[in-house]
């Protein structure tokens, strides 16, 4: 579990970029997607719910902190760019399985709205609401 939801989208962001593939860009936020000559996983966190996305409730003071993490390809060739968003995505779910604090539910792909392919993968993070005793 997290330990703040304040940081959740950094301490993912921390947790992630480690095991990505060397040269990925990752960004904390999707204000708009920038031009670049490598892969990129922007991280948009989106919402807080005191239950699971099964329903099952969660404890006092536990959040289920939803985002997006939102992978694109810098190709502009549509054919090689399919395919290549394609392998990244495994790459992240791969990534994503191997966290037991770190969970996905479902992926869709899209085209954004200034031309590259993505993928969108709804995630979400167990974070305590809690207080954290300060040393």
């Amino acid at each position: 579990m997290f330990t703040d939801l304040a940081s959740i989208r950094s301490a993912v962001n921390e947790r992630l970029t480690p095991e990505l593939p060397a040269g990925w860009k990752v960004e904390d936020s999707i204000e708009g997607t920038i031009k670049a000559l490598v892969p990129v996983l922007y991280l948009e966190f989106t919402a807080v719910s005191t239950t699971l996305p099964n329903g099952d409730a969660l404890g006092h003071g536990q959040v289920s902190a939803s985002f997006n993490l939102i992978i694109t390809d810098p190709k502009t060739d549509t054919k090689k760019a399919e395919a290549s968003v394609d392998e990244h995505l495994v790459k992240v779910l791969t990534t994503l399985d191997s966290f037991d604090d770190i969970f996905w539910t479902t992926g869709s792909k899209s085209r954004m709205p200034d031309g590259p392919l993505a993928w969108s993968i709804n995630a979400f993070a167990i974070a305590s609401t809690q207080p954290t005793e300060q040393d």
